[in-house]
C-alpha cells in the first residue's frame, strides 16, 4: 500500500468523522457554559449537537445515550466516549513497510 493510499484510507476512515463531531461537541459544550437555556437542551437531548449535520447511525445512538446531570458530566461521557488515543505514527510507518 503505498503512502498516497494509506493517506487516502485515513482520511475515509471513522477518525476524520470524529474529529468532526468532537469539533461539534466542543462547540456545544463552549456554548452550553454560557447559555443556560441550551445547557438544558442539551442535557435533554444531546444530539443537538450535531446542528442538523448528522454522522453516522452508531455515533448517533451513542451520543443519544449520553444522561449527564450537568455539562462537566456531559463532557467528560462526551470524552470518554468519541475521543480515542490515535496510534502513533512510528507504528503506521512499520505496519505499511
Amino acid at each position: 500500500m503505498s503512502v498516497s493510499l494509506l493517506t487516502e484510507h485515513l482520511d475515509r476512515s471513522p477518525i476524520s468523522t470524529d474529529k468532526q463531531l468532537q469539533r461539534q461537541i466542543d462547540r456545544s459544550v463552549s456554548r452550553a457554559l454560557v447559555d443556560g437555556d441550551y445547557a438544558r437542551r442539551l442535557l435533554t437531548d444531546p444530539t443537538i449537537v450535531l446542528e442538523q449535520s448528522g454522522c453516522p447511525p452508531q455515533q448517533f445512538k451513542t451520543l443519544r445515550g449520553i444522561k449527564a446531570i450537568d455539562v462537566d458530566d456531559f463532557a467528560r461521557q462526551a470524552h470518554a466516549l468519541f475521543w480515542r488515543v490515535e496510534p502513533k505514527s512510528g507504528y503506521l510507518e512499520e505496519r505499511v513497510s
